[in-house]
Order: C-alpha cells, then structure tokens, then sequence
C-alpha cells in the first residue's frame, strides 16, 4: 500500500513530505525530504524497515546548508554500519530518530505497538541535523489514553518532552507544538 504524508512544521517554517510503501508485516520503505526554513536545512532521505520494523537501510542527503551524506545499516545480527564501516558501540541501539523528521517516531510506536500506560526506554541512534552525527540517546515512549478515536504517546528524552498523536497505522498526526500532519495532497 503506497501512500504520501506531508508534515507542516508549527514552531517555525517548515515542511517534510514523505512517499511510503507499506509492505508484509511492519515492513515498509520511505522516500522523503525535508525543508526547514529557519535553518536552511533541505535534505532528502530514503529509508527501509524489514519485516519486524526495524531498520535495515537508511541514506540522507543534505544539500544545505553544507552538502553532507549519510548511509547507515542495519544488519539482522544486529550491527550498525556507518558508510560501509561497523560501528561496534551502536550495536545496542534498537532504532534511528532523524532530528525534526516526522517519520521516524513511527518506527518504534508501529513495532512496540504498546498498551495504554505501558512504557518502554530504547536506545536510540539518533541523528542531527545539519551535521549528520550520530550519537547514542535514550529515548522513553509511554502510551496515553486515547484522545478523539486516537492513540496518544509521550516521548521523552533528555531535555524533551513531547506528546503524538498516532493514526491507525502508527504515523504521527501532531507532535505537540512542533508538527502537524497536513490532510492528503498537502493542502489545508
């Protein structure tokens, strides 16, 4: 099942508009890019989740505002490579954040797939935006009760917080006052 979602950026400028094939299982693979305004961060990404949702292959592009690109694996055993190269001390990382990407916080809700009030801490390879460096970060998501037919999460790491509300299929439809998924085509 193919579908395009669009994020509108509520604290400043910006839009991410993402082109997703649902596959088998939790599979799926993304193509997207992203536009922060207030930054001047403009990049494109490709991602794909293997049949458990876990991230297999990962390649962003940033074109500004200094061109960078970023490969990353996945392996089944459970290595993370880095443009080909292990890189032994993420191993214990069970997902990736891309920074200011509303994607992403999809892959550990579609998997985890929680009971209200249960909560789990991950640890995450998250990545930064412009720099394209990966760090280490824990990462807790804790299961709201629903509000108006939609599950609700909070998402907290350190020094943030913040609450999503999810569709059904576990894609972010607002990230408290940061993203707001646009209705389909990407008009208001």
């Amino acid at each position: 099942m193919k579908q395009t979602l669009f994020w509108q950026r509520q604290d400043s400028p910006g839009l991410e508009q993402v082109q997703i094939d649902i596959g088998a299982d939790l599979a799926l693979t993304a193509s997207g890019s992203l536009l922060h305004a207030d930054s001047g961060v403009s990049l494109r990404y490709q991602m794909r989740l293997d049949h458990h949702g876990r991230l297999a292959h990962a390649h962003i592009d940033v074109s500004s505002p200094e061109p960078r690109q970023l490969t990353l694996q996945h392996t089944e055993s459970g290595r993370w490579l880095l443009n080909g190269q292990p890189e032994p001390a993420w191993d214990d990382c069970q997902e990736l954040d891309l920074q200011s990407c509303g994607l992403t916080n999809a892959f550990p809700i579609r998997r985890l797939k929680l009971g209200i009030g249960d909560s789990v801490e991950l640890s995450m390879l998250f990545v930064r935006l412009p720099g394209l460096e990966p760090t280490i970060c824990p990462q807790r998501y804790t299961r709201l009760p629903d509000q108006d037919g939609h599950a609700c999460y909070r998402y907290e790491s350190p020094g943030f917080a913040a609450d999503l509300t999810i569709d059904a299929q576990g894609f972010t439809l607002h990230y408290s006052d940061f993203l707001q998924r646009l209705p389909e085509g990407g008009r208001d």
